[in-house]
């Protein structure tokens, strides 16, 4: 008990001299800032960091970059790294630059970036959305900012808090005993379709347990698919479609939910050559 009581104490004394202070952030920011190029990631580690990176370099974070899906598309991301720790954005990349500020390391990894044949979450307006139930299949109507459909449903794109994270997606309350369809024609496709998707806001995550499970088909091919339930967080999945690269498709998504009260999902994806 006493030695560890001794322990404690000196934990207590120098966690606090080791963590980085004002100084070392405002000496990693300058370094960031001179090698900065447009189109570039700035990611801080580890990841519950990143308020304090974005008060120093939140000019450079604008809300598409913090919200992404992944980092799929980035060739070049800058680290800030504490205590050791690195970030999953820079797994499989080179380190191409480091330097130290102190209780901060700087790091710049580059590798190839993913090709992006179609943004699903930029394009919505291309889509369309229909609820299919007993009753038949309705079409939803496209306003200036989101569908809506009968029965009080929509989707839009919103900025999103799953997993306690920012996410940009297209968000969509699930309608029970009916099958949300949101159709892509003439998608040009790559090797790979990444879809994303989980449950927003933590407070409603905390009322409801119902699955929400959207199905992802390929000219009427099913791919894969996924589920938001409230311990699955952001879940990325990757589907092979090396069978259409190089042509274009009709994608389809289906969402379902077995317990509709408080399931808010959000969801993205993206056609790449990875």
């Amino acid at each position: 008990m006493v030695v560890l009581a001794v322990v404690e104490t000196v934990s207590a004394v120098v966690a606090p001299l080791r963590a980085p202070d004002e100084r070392d952030w405002k000496g990693a920011s300058a370094a960031v800032r001179a090698g900065f190029r447009p189109g570039d990631l700035i990611v801080a580690a580890p990841a519950w960091a990143d308020p304090v990176m974005r008060q120093q370099l939140g000019d450079l974070v604008p809300m598409p970059v913090a919200g992404r899906m992944d980092a799929a598309r980035y060739g070049r991301i800058w680290e800030i790294s504490e205590r050791g720790a690195g970030a999953a954005e820079a797994a499989g990349g080179s380190l191409a630059q480091s330097s130290k500020h102190r209780g901060l390391t700087v790091r710049l990894w580059e590798k190839k970036p993913a090709q992006i044949t179609f943004d699903f979450l930029s394009k919505w307006r291309q889509a369309e959305l229909s609820v299919v139930s007993p009753n038949g299949d309705t079409p939803c109507a496209a306003g200036a900012d989101r569908f809506v459909c009968m029965g009080g449903a929509s989707l839009k794109p919103e900025l999103l808090e799953i997993d306690t994270t920012l996410r940009n997606g297209l968000a969509l309350d699930p309608i029970e005993r009916a099958t949300v369809v949101l159709t892509y024609s003439s998608v040009p496709l790559g090797r790979e379709l990444a879809v994303a998707g989980g449950l927003h806001n933590v407070w409603l995550r905390k009322a409801g347990d119902g699955k929400v499970h959207l199905r992802v088909l390929v000219d009427g091919r099913e791919v894969g698919a996924l589920d938001g339930t409230n311990q699955g967080g952001w879940a990325l999945r990757r589907f092979d479609t090396s069978a259409w690269s190089g042509k274009t498709a009709t994608v389809r998504f289906e969402i379902t939910v077995d317990k509709a009260q408080s399931r808010h999902f959000g969801f993205a994806a993206e056609a790449r050559n990875p």
